[in-house]
């Protein structure tokens, strides 16, 4: 399964409401969770940005990432990936934003992960290809 960016800033933010769940959810899927690197890169950016309710500084950000990121399989796009995202990005009329859920789903989808934990669920409802899987509400995902 594919962690969301939103899954690993909630787990370095413990300031959040949902650090604890967040935190909870990583050690119980532990094996069976993956990332890739866009999440890496769209974390470092939330969690240095100025307006992020608890800014780190970037050696701190590169901490807690390095600490989070080792637990985990890091996926990365390959040389089918921009093919399934512009596939994605026709067959759902995708603009703005929801491009780069389509590369991360494309990215997913390469490597063969067909789930992502996400709070921001309305980010993917367009994309069926990939089941939604919200940590935050009901139980948790069982391995």
């Amino acid at each position: 399964m594919l962690l969301d960016s939103n899954i690993l800033i909630y787990a370095i933010n413990a300031d959040s409401e949902k650090h604890e769940r967040a935190t909870r959810f990583l050690k119980d899927n532990l094996g069976n969770l993956q990332i890739a690197h866009q999440n890496i890169l769209e974390t470092l950016r939330v969690v240095t940005h100025k307006t992020f309710t608890s800014t780190l500084n970037l050696k701190e950000a590169l901490e807690a990432i390095f600490l989070l990121v080792q637990s985990f399989q890091i996926i990365v796009p390959n040389n089918k990936t921009h093919y399934v995202c512009f596939e994605l990005i026709k067959k759902h009329n995708l603009t703005g934003n929801r491009i780069f859920d389509a590369y991360l789903t494309a990215t997913a989808l390469t490597n063969n992960i067909h789930e992502i934990a996400t709070d921001n669920e309305r980010d993917f409802l367009k994309i069926k290809e990939i089941k939604v899987i919200n940590p935050f509400k009901g139980g948790k995902k069982e391995s």
